[in-house]
């Protein structure tokens, strides 16, 4: 029996985070409204979404005990998203002061999910985390390479960049889990690609939906230059998305066939984060 003095690390560590949102301004992403209403409506997801993704992979993760490195990087995985959850919150609690109560759309992200996890297999809930594991592993490139220079806020800045570096990090694990549990086959393919593409509809709507939400709440929804201003900026993200998410449609996919290792490498000192192995049980 292994004891905790001989038990092996993950590949990557949990990092505990206590980010103090204080003093964020209300525009803290290049200074736009529609900008920073973006993502944070992208950041509302979080939250919610994070827990749906442990819940899924613990729902499953038993099955999967025999094998000890899937079990303890699933062990990590669980860390790190919860402390995202976390994190995420605290920005969203903090935003209150500015009266858009971005809270109130964590809880109807949590309402949809929960409603996805009573109609959804165990099996395709864990699809549901696999595919947007993917869908967030695109994004947070793009973050570590250039997105991150809109944000004016350090903090906010910072609370991305650590988010990226782990999604990176963690981006191939609920993956694993599912090609552990039903195989590589065309019966583990076809579900794959169909859940994903449900997925794809339902954040893109609920990201768009939150929006337009905020902007409305911070009476900004007829400034038509901060709009052009931001679809000027995703037209040229969504040139580089959208092959990248059209990469999980292959066959032989799989999350670990690009390396982002130099990149996840130079934010990590960026941040100053310098990791130790950390045992998870």
């Amino acid at each position: 029996m292994k004891t905790n003095s001989t038990r092996l690390p993950a590949s990557f560590p949990v990092r505990r985070m206590d980010y103090n949102f204080e003093n964020t301004p209300k525009y803290w992403c290049a200074n736009d409204p529609a900008m920073t209403h973006y993502f944070t409506g992208l950041s509302t997801l979080f939250p919610e979404g994070d827990s749906y993704f442990v819940r899924s992979v613990r729902e499953l993760r038993e099955h999967a005990k025999l094998n000890e490195a899937l079990d303890r990087e699933i062990s990590a995985f669980i860390g790190q998203e919860a402390m995202h959850s976390k994190e995420h919150h605290a920005f969203h609690i903090s935003a209150q002061k500015h009266g858009l109560n971005p809270e109130s759309l964590e809880k109807i992200t949590g309402i949809v999910l929960k409603g996805l996890e009573k109609v959804f297999s165990k099996k395709w809930n864990l699809l549901v985390t696999v595919g947007l594991e993917h869908y967030t592993a695109v994004l947070v490139v793009s973050m570590m390479e250039t997105v991150n220079e809109y944000m004016t806020d350090k903090t906010i800045r910072d609370l991305w960049l650590w988010h990226s570096v782990e999604e990176t990090e963690h981006k191939a694990v609920a993956f694993d889990l599912y090609e552990y549990l039903y195989g590589n086959g065309l019966n583990a393919y076809l579900p794959r690609v169909t859940i994903f593409t449900l997925s794809l509809i339902l954040i893109t709507g609920l990201s768009t939906i939150y929006q337009i939400v905020l902007m409305k709440r911070d009476k900004q929804l007829s400034n038509l230059k901060t709009w052009q201003n931001f679809f000027n900026f995703a037209a040229k993200q969504y040139k580089t998305f959208i092959p990248k998410f059209f990469e999980y449609y292959r066959y032989d996919f799989h999350p670990n066939q690009t390396n982002e290792k130099n990149l996840v490498a130079t934010t990590k000192i960026k941040l100053g984060i310098k990791d130790t192995p950390a045992l998870v049980s």
